[in-house]
């Protein structure tokens, strides 16, 4: 399957190495609305063929990149985009919005800089293997 296929599916892109990424992508998978998000980690050959396509990427570690069907954000405002996609009681996390970028992609920074101390342990989820973008 070509990823072309799923270029207006939205795509959550991670680091698949990261035990807060994944902790991350199992609190998707327990909160979304429908099971419409598909995900991929940073370093797979799908991933990059996908997101080399993108006019506004710029490959930057440490980062998360959300695809919602029709554009590609990152960092905070990739997080905020995917918030609309999780049930309704997780609205209020939209709050967000009202900081600044710059002020958010800090935080987002300070968190993904320490995000491998802090959490230790890596689970993946096995519901993942199902949503998974495939090239």
């Amino acid at each position: 399957m070509g990823s072309e296929m799923f270029s207006k599916q939205p795509i959550l892109f991670y680091d698949g190495d990261c035990p807060l990424c994944n902790r991350v992508v199992t609190f998707i998978l327990n909160h979304e609305k429908d099971s419409k998000i598909l995900f991929s980690a940073l370093d797979t050959a799908a991933a990059n063929e996908f997101l080399s396509k993108q006019p506004s990427y710029k490959r930057e570690e440490d980062t998360v990149y959300f695809f919602d069907g029709n554009q590609l954000y990152s960092k905070s405002t990739a997080v905020l985009k995917l918030l609309t996609f999780l049930k309704g009681y997780l609205l209020v996390l939209r709050l967000g919005w009202l900081f600044p970028r710059g002020l958010r992609d800090s935080v987002y920074d300070f968190v993904a800089k320490r995000r491998q101390r802090i959490v230790k342990e890596c689970i993946v989820d096995v519901r993942l293997s199902k949503r998974l973008l495939q090239s």
